[in-house]
């Protein structure tokens, strides 16, 4: 069973509170550089893009499993962390 990235509708925002609206986050082995898969729902049947690509509200549905690197760009490309 997928353990939720918490939470699961997370929320991606600056330190002003204003969403990275249409930014992404792409998910990693932690300490490597491959790719980790992410899912839209706890059952792990839909699989998310990787890179996930953030709503207007900078927000996304995140299962997953074990432990992941995370890296946010914003709608640019710009990596934030």
């Amino acid at each position: 069973m997928a353990g939720y990235i918490p939470p699961a509708e997370t929320q991606f925002c600056d330190e002003d509170g204003v969403p990275y609206a249409l930014g992404t986050v792409t998910f990693y082995i932690p300490g490597t550089d491959t790719l980790k898969a992410t899912y839209q729902d706890e059952a792990q049947t839909i699989l998310n893009t990787n890179p996930v690509v953030l709503d207007a509200a900078g927000r996304a549905l995140l299962f997953g499993n074990g432990s992941y690197r995370q890296v946010l760009k914003d709608s640019l490309g710009n990596e934030i962390w």
